[in-house]
């Protein structure tokens, strides 16, 4: 069988105080919202993203960072 995928950012936002079952109820509705269209959840996964200093930043010694991003890797059949 052949599947076409798809891939998704995900970042949980909380406030202060609250649990992670917050951020568990965010997945939660993004992968409902996905499986509506016949997505399936195939894998959480994190991607480290490099971000390079713009020229003024560059100009005063900030270097390379990295952010990671989690991403939601969905796939149905084509």
């Amino acid at each position: 069988m052949k599947y076409e995928y798809k891939v998704v950012p995900f970042i949980g936002r909380i406030q202060s105080g609250q649990g992670a079952d917050i951020a568990a109820q965010q997945l939660q509705s993004v992968i409902s919202q996905h499986a509506t269209g016949g997505w399936e959840l195939v894998q959480l996964g994190d991607v480290n993203i490099e971000v390079k200093p713009g020229c003024l930043a560059g100009l005063f010694g900030s270097g390379v960072t990295y952010v990671r991003f989690d991403q939601l890797i969905f796939r149905r059949a084509s």
